[in-house]
């Protein structure tokens, strides 16, 4: 008969890694949170100052891709638009061309492309969110002189059914204290030159609207009050969006966006985002579908992009970016000194006058 095992019992399986159980708490016993991935904040940094709808990897193939052998005129507006956001990338992530050609990264296209969506999905979520409710705020005193009440979470009392927010999305162009008019564009039937009203039709709120000129009115254009309360509620903090003049009238508690990133001049892009969200914010559209080519808010957005690129307004757009930055960033704010002393030029001309005046008679 074969003697019984004398081998040791079996153990138990070792207990889990003491590296699952090493976990930071604070004081009051809670987790620490674990720190934000940085390629998701460089993609909120992008969808806000660079291109709102714009998939990262669009950028970032534009970039690889591009020739610099090649004119500028063989690339389409679209390719150079794409190769353009390519560039504001690398500024943004200096080692970005380093992180893609790592041999030892696991798809690290694939990978950076996901961590940049999911930020920049996530700053447009929680903006659209945030500016949804702020923006009453900011309009309570229009809300309560026209005698209407808007609450903050709901969409479908906006757009042209309020005669606030009605008068802020009408075009510039079209008079919505006329009766008739605001009946056509409750209905969706207003149109201008026989075509329907759009995203395209720039509403009223992105213009000055105490210095607009229908002649000149890029002079104006872009400087609303909602679009810069946006950009300070976004990039300073949202305790400053009342802020009249300086901007560090209000300092909020937490580091704002523009501090986080270093960003002490304004970009095209965030002039476009912060439009946008007013737009959205002011509308009755409950969904902001980047997919949906009728939204009026995408429509508004494509449009001033359009405008920003075309050549014969580079004066008024250099203008404009001067005018936002001495806004939102006057500490920083520095303009290009003038190659002419205009306050000598006028002295030697006065000068020149007076001695004109008073020079001897000849008999």
């Amino acid at each position: 008969m074969a003697e019984p095992s004398t081998s040791p019992p079996a153990q138990p399986p070792p207990p889990a890694s003491s590296a699952s159980l090493d976990v930071a708490l604070t004081p009051s016993g809670r987790r620490v949170p674990a720190p934000p991935d940085p390629l998701k904040t460089y993609g909120r940094h992008f969808a806000r100052t660079v291109d709102m709808f714009l998939l990262p990897a669009i950028a970032i193939k534009a970039g690889m891709e591009h020739d610099s052998e090649q004119p500028e005129s063989a690339y389409t507006p679209e390719e150079r638009h794409c190769y353009q956001a390519w560039e504001a990338l690398l500024r943004m992530i200096p080692n970005l061309r380093a992180m893609l050609a790592d041999v030892n990264a696991q798809r690290p296209l694939t990978h950076i492309s996901a961590a940049l969506l999911v930020g920049s999905n996530a700053a447009r979520s929680d903006d659209t969110r945030s500016i949804k409710i702020a923006i009453v705020e900011w309009l309570s005193g229009s809300l309560k002189d026209a005698g209407v009440v808007l609450h903050p979470m709901a969409k479908a009392q906006r757009g042209f059914n309020n005669p606030v927010t009605g008068r802020l999305l009408c075009p510039v162009v079209l008079d919505f204290d006329d009766e008739q008019m605001r009946k056509l564009l409750e209905t969706h039937q207003a149109t201008i030159d026989g075509e329907p009203i759009n995203g395209s039709h720039w509403p009223t709120f992105v213009y000055d609207l105490n210095k607009y000129n229908p002649a000149l009115p890029w002079e104006s254009f872009l400087r609303g009050r909602l679009v810069v309360q946006v950009f300070r509620h976004i990039f300073t903090s949202p305790s400053s969006a009342t802020a009249v003049g300086d901007e560090d009238t209000h300092r909020g508690t937490r580091t704002g966006n523009a501090v986080l990133h270093g960003m002490t001049r304004v970009t095209v892009g965030s002039i476009i985002y912060c439009a946008t969200q007013v737009h959205f914010a002011l509308s009755a559209t409950a969904v902001f579908n980047k997919n949906n080519k009728n939204n009026d808010s995408v429509v508004f957005y494509h449009s001033l992009v359009d405008y920003f690129e075309a050549p014969q307004f580079a004066g008024p757009v250099h203008d404009l970016l001067d005018w936002w930055n001495c806004t939102v960033f006057p500490s920083h704010y520095n303009p290009q000194p003038s190659a002419t002393n205009f306050g000598l030029q006028s002295m030697t001309a006065a000068m020149s006058a007076f001695r004109a005046r008073n020079a001897p008679q000849d008999s």
